[in-house]
């Protein structure tokens, strides 16, 4: 019998997805009972903080995400070719996300640290704030590379490897 071998690419990347949805879903229950605790304490606060009032949607849309990241990542397993699509899609939002949050940490460590603490202290921050953009962007990066490059796509497509050389060579088939 003919059978082709999954790249090792496409089980990391879906183990991947599979991964981060699980923990996006924990996240964002967790968030959501956090906003109704918080909601709860603060009933007597008129003036609590717009982000507490959209919290819970917010949680929903992150579940939404998670799970369309934990499906694709099931399916990019079994190599569902709409699966890629919907996981280049979600690592390039990732992406931009990531690049955003860091512009947003950068520009809020400097201007709330210029002027106070030790000298270098808001270029201690910044430098932080890239260096974690880089943890996380770069697995990202690479991740990207792979869904949009040859293997994966061969894979899609069932032009995969052969499992052993006997039926690279049109040879015994079971």
């Amino acid at each position: 019998m003919y059978q082709e071998k999954r790249p090792t690419c496409v089980t990391v990347i879906g183990w991947a997805w599979i991964i981060i949805g699980g923990l996006m879903c924990l996240s964002a229950i967790m968030a959501l009972f956090s906003s109704v605790m918080i909601r709860e304490m603060s009933q007597t606060d008129p003036n609590i903080p717009f982000i507490f009032k959209i919290f819970p949607i917010l949680a929903i849309v992150q579940v939404c995400i998670a799970v369309i990241g934990l499906i694709s990542g099931i399916n990019f397993l079994k190599l569902k070719a709409w699966s890629r699509s919907t996981l280049e899609i979600l690592t390039w939002l990732f992406l931009i996300f990531i690049l955003g949050f860091m512009i947003y940490w950068v520009f809020n460590w400097v201007s709330m640290s210029s002027g106070h603490g030790p000298r270098g202290f808001g270029v201690m921050g910044a430098v932080m704030g890239v260096v974690i953009t880089g943890i996380y962007g770069v697995p990202l990066g690479i991740m990207l590379k792979y869904l949009r490059g040859p293997k994966v796509r061969n894979a899609i497509n069932g032009a995969a490897e052969p499992i052993n050389s006997e039926d690279a060579k049109g040879g015994a088939a079971d």
